[in-house]
């Protein structure tokens, strides 16, 4: 953004002339225009949609599939989810460890620089559009799906953060999306699963949520995303199933909250169809036309086959999906492609310049949450290191690097899931001089947990980590495995995400090598 240039409101262009084109456009063209569907690779059935989104693949591949989706004789918007820079989505590009380790670094020009290289690259690949920041707020330490995908537990951190991401997205002409209203991070439950509540009171919600969509809101945002989640305090029950509903099959929460109360005029696209919050609330077909009725413009990874449109044809016919409101939403996705297509971007491609930008928010977002026996750093008496893994949802390729980096150091020997009697009789054996010990859970979708849970759990029994080998706990997930194991665990590190660099740096603060 230009330093003379005042931020503004987003709203979609109103456009006479293509509205008067949509109206006379089929059913089938109709909805067609209100979906996004997902690809996976160049093989799959590509729809003519005007919006697509393109799950994690290499930057090779990537290019091949979108400009294969983007051959159609109107502007295509081609969205992923760079929610902290470009390597969620893009295998080989710079790689952060997540928004909540910018936080950390208590920098926030290295959200504005997270978000500039994300576009960047992004852009390079030929995507348009990211569905992120996470603009959601981490009250529930233990929120299996939000975790260090929020900025903060603390609302005001997360619209420090996440603005100054979302300006260095906009600037460098990616179109960023913040998401999931109403909020998640309140929530005990995942929307991959079930529809969550979230459960503030109105007072509660309008102290912390409310602000961040304000700000978030007047800060030029052009799209948000609805979770399939519930708020009661500003909702009422369905008649039909007693239950509260997920916003996006919510009027008061998309139409009276989001658009009029706070007066958001952009674009208003769901989370994935396919997630049991919103098909498993009410049939699919009911749920996708409930969504627009509601208020929502863009349905999320449906796919305009057959069926769908079939589907949603016999609900148009019952009255159910309003012929009049289905050309609005399909007039309103078109204004908005059309404006934010092809942005125009002259910015020089530096990978160098990228990486040591990802190296410093890995090293300065690396932290010892505590040291209570003072045993760090280890000294080079401590040559012989048990690296014990106690950890889900981790890649084993992430796990095995940190064994190699800790090798540099020390003779290393690993240990995944060994059991906590095995662990035990490490411990008191005093074969090793320490044993490093990775653990806990990174949030990933559809498996409600975020603690060790299980059989996994069990390698915390025994109290092996209380004998004379020092103990050292490491967390590249979860940043409050401390809550859960307060007694059990005297020395720790958190990386706040895992990153290309996360493994060395965690390494040299281990063994007290400086940079």
């Amino acid at each position: 953004m230009k330093n003379n240039e005042k931020i503004m409101k987003y709203q979609i262009p109103k456009n006479g002339k293509l509205l008067e084109k949509v109206k006379q456009l089929s059913v089938e063209q109709l909805l067609k225009i209100v979906v996004c569907p997902n690809y996976r690779n160049e093989n799959e059935r590509i729809y003519d949609t005007y919006c697509a989104f393109v799950h994690p693949t290499t930057i090779e591949n990537a290019k091949k599939l979108i400009t294969k989706i983007k051959k159609v004789n109107h502007p295509v918007l081609v969205a992923s989810d760079m929610e902290a820079g470009p390597g969620t989505a893009i295998v080989r590009a710079t790689e952060f460890p997540s928004i909540r380790a910018i936080c950390e670094t208590e920098e926030e020009r290295l959200a504005y620089e997270t978000g500039k290289i994300a576009a960047i690259e992004s852009r390079e690949v030929l995507y348009d559009w990211t569905f992120g920041p996470c603009v959601d707020i981490l009250k529930n330490h233990f929120s299996p799906i939000t975790s260090i995908r929020s900025a903060s537990e603390d609302y005001k951190e997360v619209i420090k953060y996440t603005k100054q991401y979302i300006l260095g997205l906009h600037d460098n002409g990616l179109i960023a999306t913040a998401k999931h209203f109403p909020g998640d991070g309140a929530c005990l439950f995942d929307h991959h699963l079930t529809t969550p509540i979230n459960p503030l009171s109105k007072e509660e919600w309008n102290n912390s949520y409310k602000k961040v969509y304000e700000e978030i809101i007047n800060s030029n945002i052009k799209s948000i995303m609805i979770g399939h989640i519930a708020l009661p305090c500003y909702d009422e029950k369905d008649e039909e199933t007693n239950l509260y509903p997920p916003a996006t099959l919510s009027y008061r929460l998309m139409t009276k909250l989001l658009k009029d109360e706070l007066g958001f005029e952009g674009l208003i696209i769901s989370d994935a169809t396919e997630m049991s919050g919103f098909c498993g609330y009410i049939n699919y077909y009911e749920a996708c036309a409930r969504f627009l009725m509601s208020g929502g413009d863009c349905l999320l990874f449906a796919h305009p086959d057959e069926e769908f449109i079939m589907k949603m044809s016999e609900l148009i016919d019952k009255g159910i999906l309003k012929l009049d409101i289905l050309v609005n939403r399909a007039y309103r996705v078109i204004s908005f492609v059309n404006d934010c297509y092809n942005i125009s971007t002259d910015i020089k491609f530096d990978i160098e310049e990228h990486q040591k930008i990802a190296r410093e928010v890995v090293e300065k977002s690396v932290k010892v949450y505590r040291d209570r026996k003072n045993i760090l750093p280890l000294s080079k008496k401590y040559l012989k290191i048990a690296h014990i893994v106690i950890a889900k949802q981790i890649k084993t390729d992430n796990i095995g690097e940190f064994t190699n980096e800790l090798a540099k150091y020390a003779e290393v020997t690993e240990f995944i899931d060994p059991g906590c009697s095995a662990i035990k009789n490490l411990a008191k054996s005093k074969v090793y001089d320490a044993i490093i010990c990775t653990i806990g859970c990174s949030q990933w979708y559809g498996t409600n947990q975020i603690t060790l849970s299980g059989t996994v759990a069990r390698n915390m029994m025994n109290g092996w980590m209380k004998y004379e080998t020092p103990t050292i706990f490491v967390d590249f997930g979860n940043p409050y495995i401390h809550e859960e194991y307060d007694a059990m665990i005297d020395t720790l590190i958190y990386t706040y995400g895992y990153a290309k660099d996360s493994c060395r740096v965690v390494a040299k603060k281990i063994f007290g090598v400086s940079e």
